[in-house]
């Protein structure tokens, strides 16, 4: 194998640690709670945006826009909830068409927002900082988000399968009806779900914008789209697989740049999304159920 196209790949593999964060979001979201929430992308985007923008413009100190994102980001998604969920059961139609509204009206409020221009700037701590490992050199905060990713996964994991919570939030998903006569508060184990997602979805956004130095109103878009061809890619409900499907989507991706250049990057991951789903309907994991981990 060609050095570069190694490079290239271990490069695409700890960078998909980025993708295998915001697979994890959505994995909570579409997989677990299995709520098509089309806002959810533009949700976690916007949270960070604010958080910049608060930054930038208002004078917090950079230490704060995490914690503050993390705060946006629940608000956010706990409306969400409300709006097109809570309140329309049952209607799963309507409530994707909410969440296309409300995706809209996030974004446009955005754009309208005092001190939007191309982009908020975001602070890397790591800044560009490299690691050098025999002949191949590779970015701090991209191995940061790598181990990040695998941490949340196994964490994700060990919370749904092995903790009393987790035991409920799989009654609810599977038998909403049977949960309410064991004495689970439903509409409670939902929201405390809804809040999570957030929280992992909000940490992959600032993983994400930290990585590019800046944050911009449209990535929303991009981190739905990302995030729901890792979903089938990796197979709806489980874990495992959506991890394992962000990680081969970077490398692939990423040594698909480096032969055929940066245009076809997003080209290659659609087009090998379209390609498996021809011959693995169910993603690489196959129809999963929640219940059996």
């Amino acid at each position: 194998m060609p050095g570069f196209v190694l490079q290239a790949a271990i490069e695409g593999l700890v960078a998909g640690g980025i993708y295998a964060l915001l697979g994890l979001g959505f994995h909570l979201m579409f997989g677990v709670l299995k709520r098509v929430n089309l806002a959810y992308g533009t949700t976690l985007m916007a949270s960070v945006y604010l958080a910049a923008l608060s930054v930038n413009l208002h004078g917090v100190p950079w230490p704060a826009a995490l914690p503050l994102a993390l705060i946006i980001g629940i608000a956010i998604t706990l409306a969400v909830e409300r709006l097109a969920f809570a309140w329309v059961r049952g209607d799963g139609r309507f409530s994707m068409v909410a969440t296309l509204g409300i995706w809209m009206i996030i974004e446009e409020f955005l754009i309208r927002t005092p001190g939007h221009g191309r982009g908020q700037a975001i602070v890397n701590p790591f800044d560009l900082a490299l690691v050098s490992v025999g002949r191949l050199e590779l970015r701090v905060d991209h191995i940061f988000a790598f181990v990040l990713s695998l941490a949340l996964c196994a964490g994700i994991y060990a919370f749904l399968f092995h903790s009393r919570a987790g035991l409920k939030i799989r009654v609810v998903v599977e038998d909403r009806a049977l949960a309410g006569l064991l004495g689970i508060d439903a509409a409670s184990v939902t929201r405390w779900t809804f809040a999570l997602a957030a929280v992992i979805g909000v940490i992959a956004g600032y993983v994400f914008a930290t990585a590019q130095h800046a944050i911009d109103v449209h990535i929303g878009m991009w981190a739905t789209l990302k995030g729901l061809v890792i979903l089938v890619l990796g197979g709806a409900g489980n874990l495992w697989g959506v991890v394992a499907a962000a990680l081969g989507l970077g490398i692939m991706e990423r040594v698909g740049t480096e032969l055929a250049g940066p245009g076809y990057r997003d080209l290659i991951g659609y087009g090998l999304m379209l390609c498996l789903l021809a011959l693995f309907p169910h993603g690489f994991g196959g129809r999963a159920r929640l219940a059996s981990g």
